[in-house]
């Protein structure tokens, strides 16, 4: 078969069909990480050829290839090669807990994790520390599907501390739009002055009447009396008293949140 014969090959019918020919062509082994990865776990099962340990506070250690930590991780690269802790084979690594440090190194070493309301804090702040970015995103999208109003401003303060910037995002959101029942809650009531302040000044809270803010600030008053009730005056500066169907003074709040009013 000639030349002419690769380039016109017979077809059905007898036509002859033209093919282009090609200096080269890349193919891709799809199952060739799947593989990999499952191979690079069996090593970890077996602690074969582990040429490091590293332990949490508890004392439990985790055994570990350099190479692979180094591959997922800047904070384990920058450890490994810029760090003191290049020539050591044992590591302790402070501020993480056993469960958070075994999920995160088999993810290192499989791609998955699962994420569930027990882990999911202790997770994304392990994440931070070791800079797995999927895993962060990861636990701060499953935080969004669990607010509600019992737990919402726990973890509006939570995604502040880890600057979750999408995670305040959709708690601010969903604060807002369900003041009326996050007001009932624990979580409201334990908020420092400063933070009740912060809420009630939100131009764009969801509330039919102003009555209902007023209200929710002297049941956070009325919780804890004896010290709060020296914040009353800076609250009520932030709550529209005139657009409240029966305006009050702020005198007339102290006498309400006084304990004769209470009794």
């Amino acid at each position: 078969m000639d030349e002419n014969d690769l380039q016109h090959l017979p077809c059905e019918g007898g036509e002859k069909k033209k093919f282009k020919r090609c200096k080269s062509k890349q193919f891709k082994n799809s199952s060739y990480t799947a593989e990999g990865f499952g191979v690079l776990k069996s090593l970890l099962i077996d602690k074969a050829f582990c040429d490091v340990k590293l332990e949490t506070d508890d004392g439990t250690v985790v055994h570990g290839h350099k190479l692979i930590l180094i591959s997922a991780s800047p904070y384990f690269r920058a450890m490994f090669t810029s760090f003191e802790e290049r020539n050591k084979d044992h590591i302790v690594i402070k501020g993480l807990n056993s469960t958070s440090l075994k999920l995160l190194i088999n993810y290192i070493y499989s791609g998955e994790i699962i994420v569930n309301e027990e882990n999911v804090k202790d997770m994304l702040a392990a994440a931070d520390l070791i800079q797995l970015d999927y895993i962060r995103a990861a636990c701060e999208e499953f935080l969004q599907t669990q607010l509600n109003p019992s737990n919402c401003l726990g973890i509006r303060a939570f995604a502040d501390l880890h600057n979750c910037t999408d995670l305040i995002s959709s708690s601010d959101a969903y604060i807002k739009k369900q003041f009326l029942e996050v007001a009932k809650y624990n979580e409201f009531l334990r908020l420092s002055p400063e933070e009740v302040i912060q809420l009630i000044s939100l131009s764009d809270l969801d509330v039919p009447k102003e009555e209902y803010v007023f209200e929710s600030v002297m049941n956070w008053v009325k919780h804890e009396l004896g010290c709060r009730k020296q914040f009353l005056p800076d609250l009520m500066e932030h709550v529209r008293l005139p657009l409240t169907s029966k305006p009050v003074s702020i005198k007339q709040c102290s006498r309400r949140a006084s304990p004769k009013q209470l009794s």
